[in-house]
């Protein structure tokens, strides 16, 4: 153990110290850059100005990754009348089949929450534009495509929306939309960088291991060659 701590191998060893601290810093750093490219991105999109739902999505077309959390805003030419959906936290939503204008098709507009028993207050208004965020079907339940369409006659988008419209009477409040989802591929040469810098860091660890066995290996020969 003790050649391990001999003199010429203590430059070595604080080296490799150095060497692998930085290389730890540095991808920390990156992978810092990385997340925080996540976050304004995610801001971004929750802030983002809604465009015209039929200019990103159609009546017939699937519903694809780049549409969730997707901000549109659609005409009303009418809706069916409001069902409600029990979620597993407790809320209650208040949901509706919209026709879009334009469309012979209709979209599931969640209008807002409300907490149980049904407040009196609560009043649904002539919806006329809604400004929403868009979300997949759901695998079971009232918010399932795949189930909804047994309950309404019209044809149907394959997500729903949340809409985001100010709140309509005092107990009945927008629901709030998940955190916005973010390619994992945004900031991809920041994480790209940080692993390398990792690779760096394991790299200066096997050569400090190499050079150091190497160098106490040569000494051991040396002393067993010429024990004097």
């Amino acid at each position: 153990m003790k050649d391990w701590f001999s003199r010429p191998l203590l430059g070595l060893h604080l080296l490799a110290i150095v060497a692998i601290a930085v290389c730890l810093l540095m991808g920390l750093w990156q992978m810092g850059v990385y997340d925080a490219k996540h976050e304004d991105k995610a801001v971004e999109q929750a802030n983002a100005k809604p465009v015209d739902l039929l200019k990103v999505w159609g009546p017939d077309d699937a519903f694809t990754a780049d549409l969730v959390d997707r901000r549109v805003k659609f005409a009303v030419d009418d809706y069916e009348e409001p069902f409600e959906v029990n979620r597993p936290d407790g809320q209650t939503w208040l949901a509706a089949t919209v026709q879009v204008r334009g469309t012979k098709s209709a979209i599931i507009v969640v209008l807002g929450h409300y907490p149980a028993p049904r407040p009196i207050d609560l009043y649904v208004p002539q919806l006329r534009t809604i400004t929403a965020v868009l979300q997949p079907s759901e695998a079971t339940g009232a918010l399932s495509m795949a189930e909804r369409v047994n309950h309404s006659k019209q044809d149907l988008f394959s997500g729903y929306a949340l809409a985001d419209d100010p709140v309509w009477s005092r107990s009945f409040k927008p629901v709030d939309p998940p955190d916005p989802h973010v390619p994992w591929t945004v900031g991809l040469r920041n994480l790209a960088y940080a692993m390398q810098w990792w690779v760096f860091g394991l790299f200066s660890a096997f050569m400090w291991w190499r050079m150091a066995t190497d160098t106490i290996a040569v000494r051991r020969e040396a002393a067993a060659t010429n024990p004097a």
